[in-house]
């Protein structure tokens, strides 16, 4: 069982008790940092063909309406092919969220996949959310069993394990089981 950097965020000490419950006895620690992370605990953290236990969310603090032509965020490094309905959710790069990964991911809003548009900002991302129809005070889903991980990870260069303990203080976590 993988411990390292705090059992990828969800908390060591709680992740060994229900490790140990469940019969592991052996367990990797910050000491065994350059071990590869198994397939095994890729699953159990719900990395690749693990069922997820990690969901990043974030709500949505702003709708606008703008028309084709229109670019968004620092630089205007994205502009709507279409009359676009863009969804502004309270989470950036301050929180965690790799900035390399901008225009390159997506994140869903009511179900609907939503390419994430524009440069990731500090405390802000922004979702082309044309077809979900967003609302204020709706969350928009940043990965989950629809919006894989792994695709922030391969957008962003870092391990999926790693964005999990990166996210910052500022992001509130709940525990599942």
């Amino acid at each position: 069982m993988d411990l390292r950097l705090d059992a990828y965020g969800h908390g060591s000490d709680w992740v060994a008790e229900i490790a140990r419950s469940l019969g592991f006895t052996q367990f990797f620690t910050n000491d065994d940092s350059r071990a590869a992370i198994s397939e095994e605990t890729r699953g159990i953290f719900g990395i690749g063909s693990g069922i997820p236990v990690a969901t990043a969310v974030a709500e949505i603090v702003a709708v606008k309406h703008i028309p084709a032509g229109d670019s968004v965020s620092y630089g205007y490094t994205w502009t709507a092919a279409r009359n676009s309905v863009i969804a502004l959710a309270s989470m950036g790069f301050a929180d965690g969220l790799p900035r390399k990964g901008s225009n390159q991911v997506h994140g869903t809003i009511s179900g609907i996949s939503c390419p994430q548009v524009g440069r990731i900002a500090m405390d802000q991302v922004v979702f082309d959310a044309t077809d979900a129809a967003p609302r204020i005070g709706e969350t928009v889903t940043l990965w989950d069993s629809l919006c894989p991980l792994d695709e922030w990870a391969r957008a962003s260069g870092w391990e999926p394990l790693s964005l999990v303990t990166r996210l910052g203080v500022r992001v509130e976590r709940r525990w599942r089981s």
